[in-house]
């Protein structure tokens, strides 16, 4: 990949959530402080809205990094379930083995547990991510388990986390039970234009980049924030093809032409950020941006083969992060084989990339030569002689 040529020990830009790269800019302090509140105050419900690659989930994973060992967490990924599913669900994480046919002796079960729990000096914690998709019967299941208490003590303690439906979701009549007692709230915005750059230049950092020269340029970081509206998602998907596009052509830094080529090509990354155009969560700090789609000269040459090739690079990407993750619990000899399918598909890719930027410089180099001799032609139109030997150059 790009990293050793641009002086890095990892990619900065992954779009998996990663806590280590996570950037304290004025929302996200906000975001943390709010739910790091909740949980010290030991509220019973708290709620973390935001757009969808706001940066939620990178924060929640940096919260539960910081929390209190004394308590136990149990993480919802998968909320298009019914009550009983949930339940169970939240019996496997927090490893009740017991399995009950009725929901009542389920939720029995994890009542025991929870008292367990707190008799122990433990806490209890439930984020249940994607908190949107909740149908309302789960929603109450929820609220049933936040009534289980010790006195004035709450045995749990549950986080909703979603995108804005969610804040349309609570404000159904049909929840107002639940929604009463969300005692924290808050709803985390995308960047402003002037946080993007010390993102930018904050991930590069973690990624072990030590020049002191910049690698995006101020002008080419500036698209960068317009493009993105800026949603650290978004600014990552377009940096890390930046830095891809950059390394095949051998270029040192990222100017503003490399990013208005990347704009070019990837017009589905584009049109996800312009279907947040208008909408009503937005609070001002999320505007959409458009870019003007222009094909001038031969920068616009084989669009569709550049965006494959760096779509590769991102996949190849995401399967060494997976990669890095079984290795660190058993490497195995299946893990042995995929390495090496791996590595020489990364290989391929970046040939296929070079030979790209091969073709392009040459289909450059042509065009200038055909302008070169249609203007040798204009010149000389009233010397047929000559004019005729111009056309035998040409075929």
């Amino acid at each position: 990949m790009y990293t050793q040529h641009f002086g890095m020990k990892k990619r900065p830009f992954v779009l998996s959530p990663d806590p280590d790269f996570l950037f304290f800019s004025k929302g996200h302090d906000l975001a943390f402080t709010h739910l790091e509140y909740g949980l010290l105050h030991n509220a019973g419900f708290i709620a973390l809205t935001g757009e969808v690659g706001a940066g939620k989930t990178t924060l929640l994973k940096y919260l539960l990094e910081k929390i209190d060992p004394a308590q136990n967490v149990a993480m919802i990924f998968n909320t298009q379930v019914d009550p009983h599913s949930l339940l169970e669900m939240l019996a496997r994480e927090f490893g009740i083995k017991k399995t009950h046919r009725l929901k009542s002796d389920l939720f029995a079960s994890l009542q025991e547990y929870l008292i367990r729990e707190y008799s122990a000096g433990k806490r209890c914690v439930v984020v249940v991510d994607e908190a949107q998709n909740l149908s309302t019967s789960a929603f109450e299941e929820l609220r049933m388990l936040s009534n289980l208490d010790a006195g004035s003590e709450l045995l749990l303690q549950i986080i909703l986390v979603g995108q804005p439906q969610l804040r349309k979701r609570l404000s159904d009549p049909a929840l107002a039970q639940l929604t009463q007692r969300i005692s924290v709230h808050y709803h985390l915005t995308p960047m402003g234009p002037e946080e993007v750059e010390g993102y930018i230049e904050h991930r590069l950092k973690v990624s072990g980049r030590e020049s002191p020269d910049r690698l995006f340029q101020k002008e080419a970081v500036e698209l960068v924030a317009e493009i993105s509206a800026g949603v650290p998602r978004v600014i990552n998907s377009i940096c890390d093809t930046c830095l891809t596009y950059a390394f095949a052509d051998r270029l040192e830094i990222v100017a503003r032409n490399v990013v208005e080529k990347v704009s070019r090509d990837n017009s589905l990354l584009l049109a996800g950020v312009a279907s947040r155009g208008g909408s009503e969560e937005d609070t001002g700090n999320g505007e959409s941006f458009g870019v003007e789609q222009k094909q001038t000269g031969s920068s616009g040459a084989f669009p569709e083969l550049r965006c494959l090739i760096a779509d590769l690079l991102r996949r190849l990407g995401a399967v060494e992060i997976r990669l890095e993750e079984l290795t660190a619990v058993e490497r195995t000899e299946a893990v042995r084989i995929l390495e090496k399918v791996l590595a020489r598909e990364r290989a391929q890719a970046l040939q296929n990339s070079v030979r790209l930027n091969e073709l392009m410089r040459a289909y450059e180099q042509k065009v200038r030569e055909l302008d070169s001799l249609k203007k040798e032609l204009s010149r000389d139109e009233t010397e047929p002689k000559k004019r005729w030997r111009v056309l035998g150059r040409v075929f």
